[in-house]
């Protein structure tokens, strides 16, 4: 009976191993690190430019979800808050951003 019992225990480790490895071995998105070419569509976008998802900016989040688009987006924005005038909120920014580029990132408050 003890033999039994430590099969099953045996074989639900060495399944939960290769799950874990499957998981563990998938290579996660990145985000980009500064605003790059975001900059300057941004600033169009803020003046009445056309969305365009498949400008340079939107390309470097295509790869992310909408979630992880947002919290990229946000760090990058945080990092960068010298850069964007002091009357312009972060959420604003991010608002330009899902326009401009047609991504949903509505439920995301970027603080």
């Amino acid at each position: 009976m003890g033999s039994k019992v430590s099969a099953s225990t045996v074989f639900i480790v060495s399944l939960n191993l290769v799950f874990f490895i499957l998981v563990s071995s998938q290579t996660p998105p990145t985000c980009p690190q500064d605003l790059g070419p975001c900059e300057e569509a941004l600033i169009a976008a803020f003046f009445g430019g056309k969305p365009n998802p498949n400008s340079e900016c939107c390309q470097r989040f295509a790869s992310l979800n909408d979630t992880n688009t947002a919290v990229c987006f946000c760090q990058i924005l945080k990092a960068n808050r010298n850069r964007i005038p002091a009357f312009v909120t972060l959420n604003h920014v991010m608002s330009v951003f899902q326009r401009y580029c047609d991504r949903n990132l509505t439920t995301y408050n970027c603080m």
